[in-house]
């Protein structure tokens, strides 16, 4: 698939100063407080006031009320690597204040949401107080039905809202309309996190500073794993997060980094979001997300042990579920021809777990948006995944009296279908898209930060751009592209031969280079011909001996950029 570079013009000349200010956080190179609290945010300083959350004093004072009491708490969560390490940080904290806490996770069979169920089993429990993490913004008829079993219902979530809110005790959302706090993008955990700051203002002897610092891994693993902007507010967390996973007092977190081969020292951003974070989500895609829950309170390390072997195992059972699904798919793809159109929609007897992530795998081969479908005979359970230039909750949204229920970001959603309606859905949602959906909104984008000369790309230009670490949505790992570059001693090399490894010549400078998955034909590229290169900056070390590389994202003939 061709790629269009969208390249940002060369404002400064100095490299630094032009990724602040692509990144938008600095307007003018003099800015050096901006730059500060980038490169060095602060944690008292960098985190707002919790009680600028719409709902959030009478939340506290609930819990504050639960306390005195001794009443039975409940929390009801998301089954994902969002909701799960949200559940984890609730549970030590009302843990940590002397309540009896009981946790409900559903499993994707029983479907998305607050249920009647998850709320009847608290119930059985003896909870007069119930706290969501992660869900319940859209829970109408679940709130109401909270009210009618007089119990109290405190609402924590990131999502957007529909047109109505429910009405619990005390909803605290970010996004919800009016809502006066300065940073609308925390996930699910961030969220619960804000809840248990306001808290350490009550119970101060309880829940202090050290309890808030050292439980940032959880909220490190959700921010990333869920997939939120890691500028403002979450830059902080995840910060000071990836510092606390490195070293970790969690003994979940200790046994998991043992069974998946992770070395703390190099925990980053992708340790979390491809190590880390799947096998959190593994259990609730396939089976029952409350090992990954138990995993991450536990203070058993006999039991961490077993909890971290079986993740790994369903991780391993996930991934080879995906790749059926994955092939399946592509196979109907191709023989229905189904990716002329502007979204691809397929339905199968498939896990409801691991669709969503497999749908991910199909925008990125097919470049529009993928909705997977999992059949049975209660209806279709989808997960939809979209390309940045398509907010699919939209596209869901102009077919809705067709949906039973749906809701997600702009990039993800999960949506429920009954059978009798699936085919006026396939049409609706295929007729919409294809007439609505610009062909310029399909085309993959690599998005270059600046045009620049080899000899520009230095150690210590290296050691710079390293500390724009965690990368993430909103702040990439920088892309340069590079103009009239020419390739020595090119070879094709791994087991099938489809990466390109050579050196790669700009005027008077030399660079070795690598392109994974070399897409192209391999007779594109000859020697004494000129090319334009996109591509990431790194170093390469061996036996102590460090050079400089490039990984090469995309490569265009002479006719530019």
């Amino acid at each position: 698939m061709e790629k269009v570079w969208k390249i940002a013009p060369r404002k400064y000349e100095n490299l630094i100063d032009q990724l602040l200010y692509n990144r938008g956080i600095i307007s003018d190179p003099s800015d050096d407080e901006r730059k500060l609290g980038f490169f060095k945010p602060n944690f008292c300083s960098n985190l707002f006031d919790p009680f600028l959350l719409s709902g959030m004093k009478g939340a506290a004072e609930r819990i504050k009320k639960a306390v005195e009491k001794n009443e039975k708490v409940g929390i009801f969560s998301d089954y994902d690597a969002d909701g799960i390490p949200g559940a984890a940080l609730l549970f030590k904290a009302l843990k940590a204040l002397g309540l009896d806490v009981h946790v409900y996770i559903p499993n994707r069979e029983g479907g998305y949401g607050l249920s009647k169920e998850g709320i009847d089993q608290l119930l059985s429990k003896g909870c007069s107080l119930i706290i969501t993490i992660d869900l319940g913004i859209r829970s109408i008829k679940e709130t109401k039905y909270c009210k009618e079993k007089n119990v109290d219902l405190i609402i924590t979530d990131h999502h957007l809202p529909g047109e109505e809110l429910p009405s619990p005790l005390f909803l605290i959302n970010p996004k919800q309309e009016k809502d006066e706090y300065p940073f609308k993008d925390l996930c699910g955990c961030a969220v619960a996190y804000k809840l248990v700051q306001a808290l350490s203002t009550l119970f101060p002897d309880k829940i202090s500073e050290q309890f808030l610092k050292w439980n940032l891994d959880l909220v490190a693993i959700s921010t990333i794993s869920d997939v939120v902007t890691v500028l403002g507010e979450n830059r902080t967390l995840v910060k000071y997060g990836l510092i606390v996973l490195q070293k970790t007092k969690n003994i979940g977190l200790q046994e998991l980094y043992k069974i998946s081969n992770i070395d703390p020292a190099t925990i980053g951003a992708y340790q979390v979001g491809f190590l880390i974070g799947p096998r959190i989500n593994a259990p609730g895609r396939i089976d029952f997300a409350t090992e990954s829950f138990e995993l991450l309170v536990t203070e058993d390390t006999d039991e961490a042990k077993k909890l971290a072997v079986s993740l790994n195992t369903k991780n391993e059972e996930r991934q080879a579920q995906m790749s059926e699904i994955e092939l399946q798919s592509i196979s109907k793809i191709e023989k229905e021809k189904l990716d002329q159109n502007k979204i691809i929609i397929i339905a199968g007897d498939w896990q409801k777990g691991v669709i969503g992530p497999t749908a991910s795998r199909l925008v990125e081969r097919y470049g529009r948006p993928v909705i997977l479908f999992s059949a049975s005979d209660d209806g279709y359970t989808g997960s939809a995944r979209s390309v940045s230039g398509v907010n699919i909750v939209d596209v869901l949204t102009g077919a809705k009296e067709t949906i039973l229920k749906f809701g997600g970001h702009k990039g993800a959603a999960g949506v429920s279908v009954e059978k009798s309606m699936f085919k006026k859905f396939l049409d609706k949602v295929l007729f919409l898209a294809n007439k609505e959906i610009k062909d310029e909104s399909l085309v993959k984008k690599v998005r270059v930060d600046a045009v620049v000369d080899f000899q520009e790309l230095t150690f210590s230009l290296y050691d710079k751009i390293i500390q724009f670490e965690p990368f993430g949505m909103d702040n990439a790992r920088p892309v340069f592209a590079a103009q009239n570059v020419s390739f020595e001693n090119f070879r094709f090399v791994g087991k099938e031969e489809n990466h390109f490894s050579a050196i790669a010549k700009e005027k008077n400078s030399k660079i070795k280079s690598i392109y994974f998955n070399f897409p192209h034909a391999k007779d594109m590229i000859k020697y004494d011909t000129s090319y334009d290169v996109a591509f990431t900056f790194n170093i390469d070390e061996w036996r102590g001996d460090k050079k400089l590389s490039l990984n090469i994202i995309d490569i265009k003939g002479k006719n530019g950029v």
